[in-house]
């Protein structure tokens, strides 16, 4: 599954080449939508939300999910000179669900998990289910920011006796994060992914840290230059932070480029700490990793990478 930072970097992507725009063609194809055509609708919007992708197209909105191999990819239509040019996809055709296509460019969406074409008012009953997008832009609000950290705790809170581990990746009670943010932010609030909700020390201090570890990979990519790679290891000593780890640039301090400052770190070579390292051991203290599957009773299985050493 994306995290909800790949949805807003892929928003940020596709909005300066369908933002403001009319399309010329549609092709859907999945069959229920096979028929629909949203020639000459200009594209209003192009926005994430949590792991979803909206496209506002005049009255209606194209919502799709990535799930596990889904991707949206843009084709230039014209070439250097201005004349036309045949775009060439980078997956077979049997791939592609949905093709917009502006005078300009050609966006394909391939192998998508989900897609699905609504009337604009009536996505925000569609998606109701949701809990709190980390990366919403009303966390940079005061005014909004602690109403969103507020019904965050409380709806994790609604659980009590629910692994930690498990209600991070519950989209009805937070959403946006995954499996990734899921197992870093547990490494370094120093939370075995088992312990119940109900005994986690800093409720809302486990937010703010996935919501900072977050924010700070959105960063689009510079002109001409690939976007910077994820990575969850440019954090500081902080006591006054919560679980005492401050994530630089998440108040807007950039770290310079390649900085990877990591409390009892060992290693200076992974963009991750516990994740994925299986193999490595755990960049904090240098220990086995676990590797195990959590899940609960509707099969919602992730695999789950954690410290027993570091993770109490």
């Amino acid at each position: 599954m994306p995290e909800g930072d790949s949805l807003v970097r892929l928003a940020d992507r596709l909005r300066p080449v369908l933002a403001g725009r009319h399309l010329v063609r549609t092709d859907f194809r999945v069959p229920r939508l096979a028929t629909l055509d949203l020639s000459g609708a200009s594209i209003r919007s192009v926005r994430p939300r949590a792991k979803y992708l909206l496209m506002d197209a005049g009255e209606l909105t194209v919502l799709s999910h990535l799930k596990m191999e889904g991707r949206w990819e843009a084709y230039p239509l014209l070439g250097a000179g201005g004349g036309p040019v045949t775009p060439r996809w980078r997956h077979p055709g049997w791939q592609a669900r949905c093709v917009l296509e502006t005078a300009r460019d050609q966006v394909v969406g391939f192998q998508l998990g989900l897609l699905e074409v609504l009337p604009t008012v009536a996505v925000p009953e569609r998606l109701a289910f949701l809990g709190p997008d980390l990366l919403d832009p009303d966390w940079a609000r005061p005014e909004t920011a602690g109403a969103l950290l507020a019904e965050a705790v409380r709806r994790l809170s609604a659980g009590a006796d629910q692994p930690i581990g498990l209600a991070l990746l519950d989209q009805r009670l937070v959403s946006g994060i995954g499996n990734i943010y899921r197992c870093e932010a547990l490494l370094l609030a120093g939370l075995d992914p088992h312990r119940p909700v109900a005994s986690v020390p800093d409720l809302p201090g486990l937010v703010t840290l996935a919501r900072d570890l977050m924010r700070v990979n959105t960063v689009p990519a510079e002109p001409g230059r690939p976007a910077p790679r994820r990575t969850t290891t440019a954090v500081v000593p902080d006591p006054a932070s919560p679980y005492g780890v401050r994530v630089l640039g998440a108040a807007g301090d950039r770290p310079p480029s390649g900085h990877r400052s990591r409390p009892g770190a060992r290693g200076r070579d992974s963009h991750y700490w516990v994740y994925g390292r299986n193999r490595q051991g755990c960049l904090r203290c240098g220990g086995p990793v676990t590797v195990e599957d959590l899940g609960d009773r509707t099969g919602q299985v992730r695999t789950l990478y954690w410290c027993r050493h570091c993770q109490r």
